[in-house]
């Protein structure tokens, strides 16, 4: 039994009289305890450090193979010329997009857009209303100037099933990707 063990024990008993010299002596056992808990949350960080490199590596393994598998999903979706596909597994979906919008200049967008209606009005500023460019482009065939117009892209999903319900019956879960122009905003 070593000294902060019998300290404990001691506290236990209420049999620890404190003096100065005993209270010191305590302070030396709670200044070595805080060290040994400092010591396991050390341990245990180091501990998951490695585990959670552990789990990056080992979903990045995983992300590339399924990347490069849906890569192939994708072009046998688009080689068979349907826009769905409903299949035991899952489904797979090519959708249209919609056009995006870019404002070029927006000095000279501005002053086209005032006397068309073109823009959202903001106290203290004017914005573009990207949503009243999209028909008004669509309405007029005419793309405004300090505008540029990007055609919109068909864009792949797939959406898995994964487990039971309780019916034993299978349920879709929300594991649904696209690809295609995922960083453009669409309008």
């Amino acid at each position: 039994m070593n000294f902060i063990d019998e300290l404990l024990a001691e506290q236990e008993q209420k049999e620890l009289a404190l003096n100065k010299l005993r209270a010191d002596q305590v302070l030396m056992a709670v200044s070595v305890l805080e060290q040994q808990a400092d010591d396991v949350n050390t341990l245990a960080d180091d501990e998951i450090k490695i585990i959670e490199d552990y789990r990056n590596v080992e979903l990045q393994k995983i992300e590339k193979k399924a990347s490069w598998l849906v890569a192939s999903l994708e072009a046998f979706m688009r080689s068979t010329n349907e826009k769905t596909l409903t299949l035991p597994h899952g489904t797979m979906k090519l959708r249209m997009g919609r056009d995006k919008i870019v404002i070029l200049d927006l000095q000279q967008f501005t002053q086209y857009g005032a006397s068309r209606g073109l823009l959202r009005s903001v106290p203290e500023s004017f914005e573009p209303d990207l949503t009243k460019i999209h028909e008004y482009i669509k309405r007029t065939r005419t793309v405004p100037d300090g505008i540029q117009r990007i055609p919109a892209t068909t864009k792949f999903s797939y959406t898995t099933l994964k487990g039971q319900n309780g019916n034993g019956e299978q349920s879709e879960v929300g594991v649904e990707a696209e690809r295609g122009s995922e960083a453009e905003a669409e309008v």
